[in-house]
């Protein structure tokens, strides 16, 4: 047990870099030029399999799961009561389910609406950056400042809601990205405030081998048991495995229209088990760095059961596949692996030897990640759905096809054009997120 006592803990940059390349890899891979022309690289396994863009989800649970428990443990050690803990769980949880079913609802805000609303949002923010200047008492300023934030509150939350007048409900995909961020968040924070490590670890192996026994054993209607391959109906669909079931009944009509199967949630209900058992991977790889082992054993470790991860998970692929549309259990372990590795990788490069400088870039995109994510995601929607300019025979065209086919597809290839429309995108969030660095300005949720 002397093992596990722990330091003071230090500031890992390592794992900075590592949300931050995360964030970027994110942005780059869900903002192609043309969704037809990807590289392999750059584009999910349709089904079975993995591609590096299967990284990107199981890397940023992996990296929630080492976070909750140094920010607990730290509250826990300036004496925080658990019951204030609590309340900030359940509002980071509301928050990020919240951000997510807007980004599930946004259809962009009315032109007339943006022109009165976005006006008295810049009056607004001029305003901000004048009153500090007037040669007026201190106190007039902050009660002035005070008026301009409580309207700035009010406008922005008049923009939210235009934003998802036209939305309707009866379709509204409710799973997301981070929604299952919120979930597993969740219910990894209450099992680490309410278990030792060695419980950790057995339910980290429990959620797996219960999905993977579900999966296994339990019959669907009209397919059997089993079922885990894309299989045809005779409507074209392609379904027949027990989370698509769930999905289908439990979530009906409110799941994502781009799934491989009607009906069907790469982030739907069942395969959030396993998605919890990738946050303890975290977890329990943050008791292990906050040991007092040296850091050279520490960052030995992480490779060490980062290659275990990487082989057990093929090993279990024979049973059942990696696939990350299910998360099977042999894709979270195979990921958690990998995520060891990367993480190993940024340990022993910037917190070990010391190179910092080829970091700083990942480390900023990081410190406002999911502002950053939930930014992007709703100008990427707005770029095609909202934001409209006039075409050559004068008919509506999005202002993404507009800036791609001007300025990206007439000069490179379709593929290169593609990848340099992403590229793009994630170099103009960069500058976002350095400009908020630089003003120390960070968006927590």
């Amino acid at each position: 047990m002397d093992e596990l006592l722990t330091e003071k803990p230090k500031r890992l940059i390592s794992l900075d870099a590592f949300r931050g390349i995360t964030i970027a890899g994110m942005i780059l891979v869900n903002n192609p030029g043309n969704w037809g022309k990807i590289y392999p690289p750059l584009g999910h396994a349709h089904w079975h399999g993995w591609t590096p863009t299967d990284f990107i989800f199981p890397f940023f649970l992996f990296i929630v799961g080492v976070a909750i428990v140094y920010a607990f443990s730290n509250r826990l050690e300036v004496g925080a009561p658990r019951k204030s803990i609590y309340l900030k769980i359940a509002k980071r949880t509301a928050w990020l389910f919240g951000i997510g079913l807007y980004l599930s609802a946004f259809r962009g805000i009315p032109t007339p609406e943006l022109k009165v609303l976005g006006g008295l949002l810049i009056i607004g923010l001029l305003g901000l950056y004048i009153v500090p200047r007037l040669s007026i008492s201190t106190e007039v300023k902050e009660q002035y400042l005070k008026y301009i934030k409580i309207a700035l509150t009010f406008i922005v939350i008049l923009l939210a809601f235009t934003g998802i007048m036209d939305v309707k409900l009866s379709t509204l995909r409710i799973p997301g990205v981070l929604q299952r961020i919120a979930v597993t968040y969740a219910i990894a924070s209450i099992i680490v405030l309410n278990t030792n490590i060695k419980w950790q670890a057995i339910l980290a192996v429990a959620f797996l081998v219960i999905y993977w026994l579900a999966m296994k054993l339990i019959p669907v209607p009209g397919y059997g048991a089993g079922m885990l391959a894309l299989i045809d109906d005779p409507t074209g669909n392609k379904m027949g495995n027990l989370a698509w079931y769930v999905d289908s009944i439990l979530l009906k009509g409110h799941t994502w229209s781009g799934a491989p199967a009607a009906g069907f949630d790469p982030e739907g209900i069942l395969s959030t088990i396993p998605a919890i058992s990738t946050v303890l991977f975290g977890v329990l790889t943050a008791h292990w760095l906050k040991t007092k082992k040296n850091d050279l054993e520490k960052v030995v470790m992480l490779f060490v059961f980062g290659v275990i991860g990487l082989v057990v998970g093929e090993v279990m692929g024979i049973w059942f596949p990696i696939n990350k549309n299910l998360w099977s259990p042999s894709y979270t372990v195979f990921m958690g692996g990998m995520a060891l590795l990367f993480l190993a990788m940024c340990y022993w490069a910037i917190d070990i030897k010391g190179y910092h400088k080829w970091s700083k870039p990942f480390v900023i995109f990081g410190s406002n990640a999911i502002a950053v994510y939930a930014l992007s995601s709703l100008t990427a929607r707005a770029l095609v759905f909202w934001w409209k300019v006039p075409s050559a025979d004068g008919t509506p065209m999005a202002l993404k096809t507009f800036l791609y086919q001007h300025y990206f597809e007439s000069w490179a290839s379709p593929y290169n054009a593609s990848l340099l429309w992403a590229l793009s995108y994630v170099l103009i969030w960069f500058i976002f997120v350095w400009i908020l660095y630089r003003r120390k300005i960070f968006i927590k949720i």
